[in-house]
């Protein structure tokens, strides 16, 4: 006795379409196609086909244009064979002449709009694709919108970590802005953030100078090290250099050490 089949992976795509409501014999290359593609290219294919789809219908509305300017330009074509026509066998009626000079001016007035409509559909066009580009920056605001608001508070928590003292933590904000700014450095938000962050970073400054024109101890030596700009050597000379000539003037010791830090 023969032993049962195992399913393959035949089996279970043609099981598949057959639940599908497109499972006729023409829609079925699509479906298979559909089948075969990942999650993130399923998530754009609607897009794909909405776009499929503006674009055929632009085609259809400027093929019709075309075909509706044919025929204007052939409807002129036989009114002139008409007039032609009718001057040969001497019409009698001057009024019917008339009334076909003005039929002829009418369409020939309406010709004459074209250019403009032309115009009219192309600005709409132009208008439609920057409403549909602004849509997608608001989307992609509101997709990022608690990033958004963490980002905006980082001046705030920054301003916070120096007023309790939480200078490490104000410097990792510091550094964290300044990797944004080069990273995005055409960014509005970005730029302001950076300087408020820096406002808040003199006033950590002055802070650390207030403390080390005081008696120094271990714990204001170890905060100021922790700016980690200098290595250890070079963080003791420039504290020298910055207050070598406090006896005379603090207000030049101040400036010198700023100086220093910034070399």
């Amino acid at each position: 006795m023969a032993s049962p089949r195992a399913p393959t992976d035949d089996d279970d795509t043609t099981a598949t379409l057959n639940l599908l409501p497109l499972a006729s014999a023409a829609q079925q290359p699509y479906v298979s196609e559909l089948l075969s593609f990942t999650l993130d290219r399923l998530h754009k294919e609607p897009e794909l086909l909405r776009v499929d789809s503006e674009r055929y219908d632009g085609r259809c509305r400027r093929s019709q244009w075309a075909i509706t300017v044919r025929s204007s330009r052939r409807r002129m074509r036989c009114l002139r064979s008409e007039m032609r026509f009718l001057q040969l066998i001497n019409i009698s009626s001057l009024c019917d002449v008339c009334e076909l000079l003005n039929s002829i001016r009418a369409i020939e007035g309406s010709i004459a709009e074209i250019p403009k409509l032309t115009s009219g559909c192309t600005e709409f066009v132009d208008s439609a694709e920057n409403i549909l580009e602004k849509r997608k920056m608001n989307q992609t605001v509101l997709a990022n919108h608690s990033t958004l608001l963490d980002l905006l508070e980082i001046p705030q928590l920054t301003d916070t970590c120096v007023r309790n003292g939480n200078y490490d933590e104000a410097l990792d904000l510091e550094a964290f802005v300044a990797k944004l700014t080069t990273m995005h450095p055409k960014i509005p938000v970005i730029q302001a953030l950076a300087v408020e962050v820096r406002h808040t970073t003199q006033s950590l400054l002055s802070q650390l100078l207030q403390k080390l024109k005081s008696n120094l101890t271990f714990s204001c030596q170890s905060v100021s090290a922790s700016l980690g700009i200098y290595a250890e050597l070079e963080f003791s000379m420039n504290m020298k250099c910055a207050f070598r000539d406090r006896s005379d003037q603090g207000i030049s010791g101040d400036y010198q050490f700023l100086r220093c830090r910034e070399a």
